[in-house]
This record gives structure tokens, sequence and C-alpha cells, in this order.
């Protein structure tokens, strides 16, 4: 019965960590306000990025009427220069994390708005001061340049779904730890439980990393983009989120790997004081 009680709550304990570990890091990393600014803030120095903010920012001016459409070209390139060499400035980063952070709270706002998007007023405004003597015209940025990032019901969703990491995290963390100690607790011999409850952490944190690129990949195939700014913004959040996962999942397999260790040493020791 004990065999049986052991191997049951192992298996609990496996499948709760299969879920724990994306739900917790969903929580720590994009549904907390302070943990997304941080998360996304290293955006603000990827080239990819800054070509796209250059771009769809002389689109919108020339559309706007703030510069004349017969030098959006140079002015985009003037841009996208700007942007680039003023990246490791403070005020630039700065202005990133001020537009995510305001983006989070709209995300999160109740009611969530039909339309979710991303201000580059700020970072518009940063850039263009860097600009004012290097273009024929003067550059002023309107107020609320915002960017359309999602539009659909169906994403809108998904971010009250991400609302709700913290706590379903919280109770499969729970759930996991309670379940491994009761394997353990009620194992036969608590060396062997020890090492294939490591051996089954190390599987998880196998099974999370083989499914976290077709999952990213899902992601952005059903994820509407409206401009080309919108995808890369999807793309990049999306590609630093399994690159984040991944680092805690070295951590995890380290940690099933030390278990494993310990568990096989002490089984050995406990075999040759038994002889």
């Amino acid at each position: 019965m004990r065999t049986v009680l052991s191997f049951v709550s192992g298996v609990v304990a496996l499948l709760a960590l299969l879920a724990a570990v994306p739900l917790l890091w969903l929580s720590t990393h994009i549904a907390n306000e302070d943990g997304y600014v941080r998360f996304s803030s290293t955006l603000a120095k990827d080239a990819e990025l800054q070509r796209a903010f250059s771009a769809y920012l002389s689109d919108e001016l020339a559309a706007r009427g703030v510069i004349p459409a017969a030098i959006k070209g140079p002015v985009a390139s003037v841009l996208s220069q700007a942007a680039a060499s003023s990246s490791n400035e403070a005020g630039f980063v700065e202005a990133w994390e001020e537009t995510q952070r305001s983006s989070h709270r709209e995300a999160f706002a109740d009611p969530m708005p039909k339309v979710l998007g991303i201000d580059i007023g700020p970072m518009g405004t940063f850039v263009a001061k860097q600009v004012t003597g290097d273009l024929p015209v003067a550059i002023t940025v309107p107020d609320n340049l915002v960017v359309p990032v999602v539009t659909s019901a169906g994403d809108r969703e998904v971010v009250d779904q991400v609302e709700q990491s913290t706590r379903l995290g919280r109770i499969a963390g729970i759930v996991a730890v309670v379940a491994a100690a009761t394997c353990i607790g009620f194992a036969r011999r608590t060396s062997a439980a020890v090492m294939w409850f490591g051996a089954g952490t190390l599987a998880v944190a196998g099974v999370l990393w083989l499914s976290s690129g077709p999952v990213s990949q899902e992601i952005l195939d059903h994820t509407e983009a409206p401009s080309e700014f919108a995808r890369t913004v999807q793309k990049l959040l999306v590609d630093r989120a399994a690159e984040s996962l991944d680092a805690w999942l070295v951590i995890l397999a380290v940690g099933g790997g030390i278990a494993v260790v310990a568990g096989f040493v002490g089984r050995t020791v406990t075999r040759r004081a038994a002889r």
C-alpha cells in the first residue's frame, strides 16, 4: 500500500510540476506588471524592433501630414539610426518601459478595451528630439500615438486567461510540493524515491523544452497582427519568452540531475551498509 501511494503521489507531483512551471513563469513575467516591464525592457535594444519602430513612425507621421511624403524614406533612415544610437541611453529605454507599463495596465484593465495597443508616443518624442538638427523639417510627434497590437476577441480572451495564471500556478506549485513530499515520505527506500523523482523532473524539463518551440509558433500563427510593427513586437516577445522559459528549464533540469545523483549515492551507501 505504501509503495502504491508513493508511486501515485510521485506521478501527481510530476504532472503538477508540468503545469506549475509555465504557469508560474506567466505569473511572474506576464501577469505581474513590474515583471512584464523588466522582461520586455530588453526589446528596446533590439535592432529588429528599432527598424520596425522607425518605419512605422515615419509612415504614421507622413500619413498625418507631420512630414512630407516625399522625404519619408530619408526620415525613416535618420530615425532608425537615431533609435539605434539612442538605445543605450536611459531616456530611450525608459520611454519604452513607460510604453510597456501603460500597455500592460490597459491589457489587464476591467473592462478590457476592444483594441489593445502600444503608445509609441514617448519613444517617438525621444527619438525626434535627437534628430532635430538632421532634418529639413521639425518633427512634432502627436500625443497618444497608439499602435494596435491585439484586435481580435479570441486574443483578448487569451489575455484574460493569462491573468488567472497566478492563482493556478500557486495551486499547481503547492500540489507538486505536497505530492512530492508524500511520495518520498511513503517510499520504502527514500534514496530510491529521490532518484526516480529526480529522473521524473528531468523528464518534465525535457517535455517542456521540446514543446516550447511548437507552442511559440502556434501562438504566432493564431495571433493577428494589424501592422508590421505589431508583428515584430509579437514575434520578439514570444522569442524572448521561449528563451526565458528555457533558462528556468535548465535550472529545473539541474535540480533533477542533482536529485538523481543524490538518490543514487544514498542508495549505494545504504546497500553497502546493509552488507
